[in-house]
């Protein structure tokens, strides 16, 4: 019992770490200059240009209660497999003339299949979305995932999967997404 629930603490806080760097990420793009990024079971602490908030998540109620078996980020598809990277992340974001963002990306970690079927439940992580500039110290927010698609999966989504594992190989039962996304606390 111990160990699940130090398991879902670590899936809890490695999709914590993920949203936070969703979010400096938007920060550095808009030019507010990342000073430090922490994280622990409890939530995630994120200091920049003066300002420094602590996030509380807790996780959605419609998700398994049972340990991802896949928590990474999009490297490539391939009709429905998505191709997840593991272990650190490094995505140096940037905005190219037009205006949009780009980024350059790579794992240090393995990369392994994910087969999204049809019997696979599909969500859209969309927590940070719902708030603009009402994010405050040590806050606590619910987790909150809506039905997504598989399509708008792409570069610099952060993919969490709960399934049947063989080898380097997943079936997904549960795919959960999170887009790239700035929000200004």
């Amino acid at each position: 019992m111990q160990k699940r629930i130090l398991i879902t603490g670590g899936v809890i806080v490695l999709v914590l770490l993920l949203a936070g760097a969703a979010f400096i990420g938007g920060q550095l793009l808009s030019g507010k200059g990342l000073q430090s990024l922490s994280s622990d079971r409890s939530g995630i602490s994120i200091a920049y240009a003066g300002h420094s908030i602590t996030l509380k998540v807790q996780p959605a109620k419609n998700l398994p209660q049972t340990p991802a078996v896949l928590k990474g980020a999009f490297d490539h598809r391939q009709n429905n497999s998505i191709f997840v990277g593991t272990g650190s992340q490094v995505a140096m974001p940037e905005k190219n003339q037009s205006g949009n963002v780009i980024s350059s990306s790579g794992f240090s970690g393995p990369t392994f299949e994910v087969v999204v079927t049809s019997q696979t439940t599909i969500y859209k992580d969309v927590t940070l979305s719902q708030y603009n500039g009402d994010l405050h110290n040590g806050q606590q927010i619910q987790q909150v995932v809506e039905p997504g698609a598989l399509d708008e999966v792409g570069q610099n989504s952060e993919i969490t999967v709960w399934g049947q594992q063989t080898g380097g190989r997943i079936v997904a039962t549960v795919f959960v997404y999170t887009l790239p996304q700035e929000v200004n606390p």
